[in-house]
């Protein structure tokens, strides 16, 4: 063999002895690998990302204990107490009901407005539940107005007006409200609210007579607008 013919093998043998070494340093490298994990965290505690609470709840029941507070996310939803009198309306006769809402205790705060303002579908329609008393009758409604005030004696002037004064019981809101979030995780202050329904001194339809109805109203709440 020549001495060239020797170098050139030789050559090759190296070339690819060194292929092989470069494989396997390759592998070896990979087994060294290192991670590293991260997650979402938020400020410098330990809270990861979420959400707050948005919701408000209701007190139907004067003079409003803290134990009379309800969630109702459904029809019919709390009963506003017309007193007595509203189960036996004459033309001329108004009733009254006043109630609260607030935000519920973690809540941000919310702009609330009554959205919504229909005759209930359960009891169903009849005597029990009167479509021609329900047009028949007449409402108004007012924020901020104490239930001290919430009579045919009390004063109205410190409430705003949510509903003017004769209007048909599927009226909705003239504007919407505020609902304060509480301190520290804490229901946020209430607001007064004060329903009057009327049955019109100039109703003569005898038919309306030995008749009940059931009105249902709905208070939606938003937040972050």
């Amino acid at each position: 063999m020549s001495k060239s013919a020797g170098r050139r093998g030789k050559t090759r043998a190296l070339l690819a002895s060194g292929l092989v070494l470069g494989v396997g340093a390759a592998f070896t490298l990979a087994a060294w690998t290192d991670n590293e994990w991260v997650f979402g965290g938020a400020g410098p505690g330990s809270d990861t990302p979420g959400t707050k609470i948005y919701a408000m709840e209701q007190n139907t029941v004067a003079p409003f204990a803290e134990a009379s507070w309800t969630d109702e996310p459904e029809a019919n939803g709390g009963r506003l107490d017309f007193t007595i009198k509203a189960a036996s309306l004459l033309p001329g006769d108004t009733v009254y009901a006043p109630f609260q809402v607030r935000a519920k205790a973690g809540s941000e705060a919310l702009t609330v407005s009554l959205a919504e303002a229909v005759q209930a579908t359960n009891p169903a329609r009849g005597d029990d539940n009167s479509t021609a008393l329900y047009d028949a009758l007449r409402y108004r409604a007012w924020v901020g107005l104490d239930a001290a005030d919430c009579s045919a004696a009390g004063d109205k002037t410190a409430g705003t007006v949510l509903v003017s004064a004769n209007s048909p019981l599927d009226t909705l809101g003239a504007d919407p409200f505020a609902l304060a979030a509480g301190a520290s995780g804490a229901a946020g202050a209430p607001v007064n609210l004060c329903f009057a329904m009327t049955l019109p001194a100039g109703t003569t339809d005898t038919d309306l007579q030995g008749k009940n109805v059931v009105p249902l109203w709905r208070f939606t709440s938003v937040t972050g607008q």
